[in-house]
Parts: structure tokens; C-alpha cells; sequence
């Protein structure tokens, strides 16, 4: 049995999941990203530990509070773990089933990098970007690059590539280390 003790700031009975969203949009916006943002720790901990099975439980978790007509196949989850040591970070790239709507992500990327304290606040040092998936109006591509910030907005960087993993890692060194 899969038993995590902790339960993050995550998803609630009351919280701000959007229940006219699919699983796979409040899982990628809501459930995944806070998580890391809080209880990066933890999230690092138990997905080294029990990759997919930890993935499948929220992705589970999420789906039981929504109508059955947005609840959506786990099939295709899947992850990497990358260590950057020459910025002793760690990215974990998480490939998810393939988007049905626009608002969606195909890729998310979070990040890892050293805690840095000083006397009176602690700088950020957790990262959410994500592919998203947008109408070829927006891009022509049909994908963005976005940020997931540590209080939950969305926000657009700017046009993405085509859904491949190996050119999601790049894009992401180079916008977080600005390469």
C-alpha cells in the first residue's frame, strides 16, 4: 500500500480547484505546483523514492473530486530526474498525458535550486514552467512557455517548441540560468 504521511497545502474539499476543469488542468495548475512550491522536500523525497505511484496517487486524488466527464487516463505519465551541478540544482521533468484542451500542459519542469537565507527573508528557490498547449493563434507552435509561481498564477512567457522533452529541458536551462 502506498501510504505519504504528509498532506501539502494541496487540493481541499474547499479549495480553489476548478471543478468545469479537467483533472489533467487542475493537477497541472493546482495540485502538482503546490506541492513542490511548499513541501519541495517532500515532493523530491517521495517521487525519487516512489516515482509513478506517488504521481498516480494525486493524479487519483484530484480526479475523485471532480464529475466523471473531466476525469482523464493517467496513460503516458511520465518522469526524469536531471541533476545540474554546476548549479547544484535538480530539475525533474514530468511528461503528462497528452492535452485534450487548450490550457492544458504537455510538459512541466520544476526546479530545484540552492535555498538561499538571509536575515530578514529566504529568496525563492523553487521553479514551475510548463508547456502549454494554446490555440496556433497564439503560437505557432500551439505551445507556450509558462511559469507556475509560488502563489499559483499562471503566467506567459513566451511562444514555445514543439512538445519534445529533450527541447523542454533546454528551453528550461536557458531561461532559468538565462544561458
Amino acid at each position: 500500500m502506498i501510504s505519504w504521511h504528509y498532506r501539502p497545502n494541496g487540493p481541499k474539499k474547499d479549495d480553489k480547484m476548478l471543478k468545469d476543469k479537467s483533472q489533467h488542468y487542475n493537477f497541472c495548475h493546482e495540485a502538482l505546483p503546490t506541492m513542490f512550491h511548499s513541501q519541495t522536500k517532500g515532493f523530491m523525497q517521495y517521487l525519487e523514492r516512489d516515482g509513478l505511484k506517488f504521481l498516480r496517487f494525486w493524479w487519483d486524488h484530484v480526479g475523485e473530486r471532480l464529475d466523471n466527464s473531466k476525469v482523464s487516463s493517467f496513460a503516458g505519465m511520465n518522469f526524469e530526474i536531471h541533476d545540474i551541478p554546476e548549479h547544484k540544482s535538480k530539475i525533474v521533468l514530468v511528461r503528462l498525458p497528452t492535452p485534450t484542451e487548450n490550457g492544458e500542459f504537455y510538459l512541466m519542469a520544476f526546479v530545484r535550486k540552492p535555498e538561499k537565507r538571509y536575515p530578514m527573508f529566504k529568496l525563492p528557490y523553487t521553479q514551475v514552467l510548463a508547456l502549454e498547449r494554446v490555440p496556433t493563434e497564439m503560437s505557432a507552435s500551439g505551445t507556450m512557455l509558462v511559469e507556475i509561481t509560488p502563489r499559483g498564477r499562471k503566467v506567459r512567457i513566451k511562444e514555445g517548441p514543439d512538445p519534445s522533452s529533450k527541447t523542454f529541458h533546454q528551453l528550461v536551462i536557458k531561461t532559468v540560468w538565462k544561458k
